[in-house]
């Protein structure tokens, strides 16, 4: 992949400081103690701006595109963060930043206050596109109501930003986490982000109202498109990581006197794994491309990547696991971790058979 010295330089500096600033056992430790987001390093990603690279410079931001966020969701995936970099960026970036309200809201996401986490599961709709959770007029105002289930990293949020159905088309609705008439159950997850089971049952003002109709709709749309777009960077980002953990953990295991990494039909396999992650990240990034140059393949883009990625992550983080033998599927090893990372976002927003569906129906 090729970067400009700008990009090479958000690469340079995100590694170091997730290198520096990011232990394994340290991580499972909080995630032992239910501690998901540690306050001091969103603050940091806050310093170093990463919350502010998709918005425009007169919100203060950076004006980045998605390739460069991209970046920063491979390296999430490297390291294993569990912080909601992604998840906020993803729904601050196409649904906030929509908003008549996002000139009051974007500078709280840049300076880290309000971690925005989109609600869009539930467990009785037929599909995430047509929620049962209903925002309807009232009297006084507005009243939410509905169930939102598998908040992925939502442990974290400080706000939910929910879609409902208003009865009049989509709508997308900023709830605060300690919302009155709002109940959440926070729970584990096996990739360590934290979830959240919330109940809505309140009082909504108009400013709570961030899009109605078709609005929402698009937002809607552009969500899930960038949502795909980063989970496929990010696992991209653990495949990766999962490759080269192997091939030291395969340089430095002996076998009848050699190491691993000397046998034909292991060095095949390793060969295989490189050639598909490198074929994924040319086309993670060619997607982050088309949607910074607004093609209108942009969505084609996005859907192959994350079929792509889903299949390609799943597989090379099984390898990793098979490669390392009994070690790798204990907690107290790394790789095991990787593929549950790669797991969980084949699922999150849009899943892989979501996405090929929607891709060959592009097609058609």
């Amino acid at each position: 992949m090729t970067m400009t010295e700008e990009q090479t330089m958000l690469w340079d500096t995100a590694d170091r400081y997730l290198r520096e600033n990011t232990d394994f056992n340290q991580r499972r430790d909080q995630i032992a103690e239910a501690i998901y987001n540690q306050p001091q390093k969103w603050q940091a990603f806050a310093e170093m701006g990463w919350l502010a690279m998709p918005f425009p410079e007169s919100m203060d931001g950076l004006n980045f595109g998605l390739r460069e966020i991209a970046i920063l969701a491979e390296l999430c995936g490297q390291y294993l963060v569990t912080e909601p970099l992604i998840d906020t960026l993803a729904v601050a970036s196409t649904v906030l930043m929509r908003s008549e309200r996002a000139t009051a809201l974007v500078p709280d996401v840049i300076s880290g206050e309000l971690i925005a986490i989109a609600a869009i599961d539930e467990p009785t709709a037929e599909s995430r596109l047509s929620p049962s959770c209903t925002l309807s007029q009232t009297d006084s105002g507005w009243h939410l109501q509905g169930k939102k289930y598998w908040i992925s990293a939502g442990a974290s949020a400080t706000h939910f930003v929910v879609l409902a159905d208003s009865g009049n088309g989509l709508a997308w609705v900023l709830v605060a986490k300690n919302a009155e008439g709002l109940s959440c159950e926070t729970f584990p997850t096996h990739d360590g982000k934290g979830g959240a089971n919330c109940h809505f049952d309140l009082p909504i003002n108009d400013d709570q109202i961030l899009l109605m109709g078709d609005a929402a709709a698009e937002a809607l749309a552009a969500f899930r498109e960038c949502a795909m777009t980063l989970s496929s960077a990010e696992t991209l980002g653990a495949a990766q990581a999962a490759l080269d953990t192997t091939v030291d953990y395969t340089k430095q295991r002996e076998q009848f006197g050699q190491p691993l990494a000397s046998f034909q039909a292991l060095q095949h396999r390793m060969a295989n794994m490189l050639i598909q992650t490198e074929t994924t990240r040319s086309l993670v990034y060619a997607a982050c491309d088309a949607a910074d140059r607004d093609s209108p393949d942009r969505g084609r883009f996005a859907r192959a990547a994350k079929v792509k990625s889903a299949a390609v992550g799943r597989k090379v983080t099984q390898e990793a696991i098979q490669l390392h033998g009994g070690i790798a599927t204990t907690d107290e090893y790394i790789v095991g971790h990787f593929f549950k990372r790669v797991t969980a976002l084949e699922t999150w927003v849009c899943s892989k058979g979501e996405a090929l569906q929607e891709f060959m129906a592009l097609d058609a």
